[in-house]
Formats: structure tokens, sequence, C-alpha cells
């Protein structure tokens, strides 16, 4: 009986049996076939392919190969050309790579046959690239215009200014196409970075991980890549910044800004040049300041970063109006100053209680032990309320005096040298007399540091000492 139905079973489903084993070995036999197909091109010589390699990465690319060790097939993730150690340029434009692989996806039917050779897309792998930041503009508009499928993984950009290198970006990521499109990753300052170019490249999202610096742009209709323009919100910890913008001809300029935090809150107009020099001039306006705030300042670990302080090329105008006018020490400050390769130049004026002060003077903060010189001149037209400030009373007469000194001061061994010292016509003090004020001055005003200098219960107390 299991016989019959085994005969029947058989007869009927032979047929189908025998096209499942036919299936089966053809798709071996495919499968074979298509890993010779993939295979087989390992063998070729690619150096005999070259010129229409490098000829399809100019017309498509405008990228042109100097340089490279090795080409090589590979089968995975998809056939590819891979290229090692390459040097390329950019056709026309000032800008040189360095990539350790360069790897060109290729179509199937380009595997045998290079005649009208066209590839899905290339990767730049691992690439190293020296810029000068007044050609930056050139390497953004080489990106945007171009059309072909191109992935950027690792890059370093060295911004650099007359061979001196400003700072570094690393290890960026970026593709021009699909769903990572004008998406950029990497490294600035040593923190990740995200960019995000959105909303038909009208909005620009930007964030540093694990420092609170969040920023966003957005453009204005009339932006170019001659001519970029419009609007920026910045947030870094509790610390908020807007401002307008307007980038070209390798300046960036910083309109109508306001920073704030709890200690402070300005408003500041900026040009920010990156040629032929890397230079910013600011004009600002303190409308709040905790005094406090200096207390915060580490100036000793400011003027150890002299590489730094070498390529700053920075003037400011600095102004300030107290809002509470009868009550403050200080009715108003301005501040002129400029540094250059390391030199300081200032001009202050401040109009106080009772008179007004002008110092002006320069310091070379690239020394080892950098001195502060000054040249102050008090004119103090009412002694008597400039001193009731401080709860002095021992002031008997009102007198207007001008008080002349001339110095130095070694900011980092909080010592100070008196030139010369006088009053009016009157009074030239003498070897003995500086050396008293310089003792009192070095005692009470200067041992908590240059910004404690400042403090109210330290200016009575030396003011105390001297009248």
């Amino acid at each position: 009986m299991i016989n019959k139905i085994y005969k029947r079973i058989h007869s009927k489903y032979w047929n189908f049996f025998k096209f499942f084993f036919f299936l089966r070995y053809l798709f071996a036999t495919f499968l074979i076939a298509f890993s010779l197909f993939l295979l087989i091109p390992k063998l070729f010589d690619y150096e005999k392919k070259q010129e229409i390699i490098k000829e399809y990465l100019i017309n498509n690319y405008d990228l042109e190969i100097n340089n490279y060790t090795s080409k090589r097939f590979n089968i995975f993730p998809l056939p590819n050309l891979s290229i090692k150690n390459v040097d390329l340029k950019v056709k026309d434009r000032p800008i040189s790579l360095k990539a350790k692989n360069l790897k060109i996806f290729l179509n199937l039917k380009n595997i045998y046959n290079y005649e009208n050779f066209n590839a899905k897309k290339i990767i730049l792998s691992e690439t190293e690239l020296d810029l000068d930041i007044d050609i930056m503009k050139e390497l953004m508009i080489y990106f945007w215009k171009l059309e072909n499928n191109l992935d950027v993984n690792a890059l370093n950009i060295n911004l650099k200014q007359e061979d001196r290198s400003l700072f570094k970006i690393k290890e960026v990521s970026f593709s021009n196409y699909g769903y990572k499109k004008y998406k950029v990753k990497g490294k600035i300052f040593n923190k990740r970075f995200r960019a995000h170019l959105k909303n038909d490249n009208k909005d620009l999202n930007f964030k540093i991980f694990n420092t609170g610096v969040k920023a966003d742009f957005k453009f204005s209709e009339k932006s170019s890549l001659d001519s970029i323009s419009g609007s920026s919100k910045v947030r870094f910890l509790n610390n908020y910044l807007k401002f307008d913008f307007i980038f070209h001809d390798n300046q960036f300029e910083i309109i109508k800004s306001n920073f704030k935090n709890k200690n402070l809150s300005i408003a500041f107009d900026s040009i920010i040049n990156f040629s032929p020099f890397f230079g910013a001039k600011s004009d600002i306006n303190i409308k709040e300041i905790n005094t406090k705030l200096f207390n915060k300042i580490n100036l000793r670990k400011f003027l150890k970063n002299k590489k730094i302080i070498k390529k700053l090329s920075i003037d400011n105008t600095i102004k300030y109006s107290s809002k509470k006018y009868r009550n403050s020490l200080i009715k108003s400050y301005t501040s002129n100053s400029s540094l250059t390769y390391g030199r300081l130049v200032f001009l202050n004026k401040i109009f106080i209680s009772g008179g007004d002060i002008s110092c002006k003077g320069n310091s070379l903060l690239t020394e080892e032990y950098p001195r502060l010189n000054f040249f102050c001149l008090f004119n103090l037209k009412d002694k008597k309320k400039l001193f009731k400030k401080f709860s002095i009373t021992q002031v008997t007469n009102s007198n207007p005096i001008d008080l002349n000194i001339e110095g130095s001061l070694n900011l980092f061994n909080r010592k100070i040298n008196l030139r010369k010292i006088n009053i009016d016509e009157t009074y030239i003090a003498n070897e003995t007399d500086k050396k008293y004020f310089k003792e009192i001055f070095e005692t009470t005003l200067f041992d908590d540091g240059f910004f404690g200098i400042f403090r109210m219960n330290k200016l009575k107390e030396f003011l105390l000492e001297v009248i």
C-alpha cells in the first residue's frame, strides 16, 4: 500500500522535483559566474586605465591626480577602485589635498569596459588639507557647486595664515547627496560638533557636544556664495548671543549684536578680516556688568598662551555709562586698545565722582615677565566729593589738583616701578617718597593680582594710607 502511494506521488510531482533541482544548479552556476565576474578584475593592470580615470575625475569632480602609490580593485562593500596615498588638486583653485584612500565606486558595466566611464560616487578617506583662511571661500564654492556624488570621511583641515596655523578642524565627514546631504560632523578644539544645512539651504544648525554650545543661523534671501548674510542665535552654557551678520570679500561683519548672562550685558558691532591678515575690530557698549566678574579672570593663564597672543590682531573701543549716575563712583568709561603681534597699546578715559582719569600705556605681552607701562593723569576737581564715595572724611578742602603718575607694573610678580609722581607744580616725589608709595601699593592694592587693584575696599585702604 505504501509503495503504491509513493509511486503515485513520485509520478505526479517528478516534473516539479526535476525543475527544482534544475534551478538549484542554475543558481549555483549563476553564483559562480557572478563571483568570477567580480573577481577577475582584481587581476587587471589598472595602470593602463589611469588616463581614463584621471580624465573622469577632472571632468566630473574637478580633481587632478598628481601622485599616488597604488591602485586596487575591491569587491566589497560594492565594486570599487581604490587609489592609495593620492595627492589631489582642485582644478583652477589653490586647494591641494592628500588622501590615504580615494575610492571610485563603479557601475557594473564599467568593470570590464571603461568606455563612457561613469562612477556612482567617490569617497575621500583620511584626507589632509592645509588651507589659508583667506581662500576658505574657494573650498565652500567647490563643495557647493559639485553636482556628482561625493562622500568625505576623516578630513583634517589646518586653517593657516602666512604659514602660521590658526586652528584645526578634525575628522570632518559629510556627503553632498542622499539623506546625509550637508550633514557635517567632526571635531573642533578637540570637541565633537555637528552642523546641518536644511530648509533649502536657508537654515544652519550647529552644535558642539558636551560644551553647551548651540547656534542657529538663518540666511537671507539675498545670500549667495559671494555674499552671505542673515541672523543668528547662539547659546553656550548660560550665555546668550544674538546678532545679524554679513560675510563677503573675506570679511565677517557682526551687526546689532547683544550678549547677555547673569554678570554681563553688552551690545557690540565687529568686523573680522581674514585677508590679507587675520584681525578684528570691535565697538563694544557695556550695558550692565557685575564687577565680581573680574575676580574670575585668570590673567596669568591668559598670558601664558604666547603663541595665540602673537596671532591676535585686535582693535577695541569699549564704552560704559552708569545707569545709577549719581550713586556710582565711575560715571562713564571709554577705552581704546590695540593688540598686534603681542604688543598692547591702550588709551583710557574714566569720569569719576569729583573728576576724571586719563591713562595711556603699552605692554609686550609675549615677554617672559610682561610689564605694563603707564602714564596716568588724575584731574581731581572736587576731592571731598571723591572721598565721600569711600566714606573718608579726613579731607578738609576741595581744591582741585592734577596728579601725574608714570611707571610700570610687572603683571606676574605683582610689582610696581614708579618713575615719576608729581602734583601740579607744587610737589615732585623724591626717591624716598616713591619707595614708600611703592610699598603701600604692592601691599594694599597689588597683593591680590591686577584686577584686585580696582576693588573699592582696597582703594579705600590705599587712600587712607597716602592722604
